[in-house]
């Protein structure tokens, strides 16, 4: 599934296995199921953003500064905790109606699966969680 495609340096085989589960999803499901994974799909955008921004609030003061790179100067932090607060308030909208129950399981099954192979990737292959992706020269042929 690592197999990215030479001319459009995309993951074909990872994408043709996402379609797939996709097309059986949509056919295998009845339409209220089907419709609790699409809600499923608003909720989980909204945990990887709020995620991503708790981080960099844990981490921006160990970042470099790059000499004419994008910089919000004194407005960063204020920035980072109002996106921070726009998130909360979206997922609160988003899990609180009782037809949000059977999505938000599903929202925590993905996580719990998602940490779960990361510790395994932990375990199992520290080298590739210690290169960025792209540098093909962190990884052993």
């Amino acid at each position: 599934m690592r197999r990215v495609h030479p001319r459009t340096r995309t993951p074909f085989p990872a994408t043709v296995l996402i379609f797939v589960l996709g097309v059986v999803l949509m056919v295998a499901l009845p339409g209220a199921a089907l419709l609790k994974l699409v809600t499923a799909s608003t909720i989980l955008p909204a945990v990887t953003y709020g995620s991503t921004v708790v981080l960099y609030l844990a981490v921006r003061r160990g970042l470099s500064r790059k000499e004419g790179a994008f910089d919000l100067g004194r407005l960063e932090l204020p920035v980072a905790i109002c996106a921070l607060a726009w998130t909360l308030v979206a997922l609160f909208v988003l899990v609180t109606p009782a037809e949000a129950l059977t999505p938000v399981v599903i929202v925590i099954g993905l996580l719990l699966v998602g940490g779960l192979f990361f510790l395994g990737m932990l375990a199992f292959d520290r080298e590739a969680l210690d290169a960025e992706p792209g540098d093909e020269s962190a990884f052993k042929h």
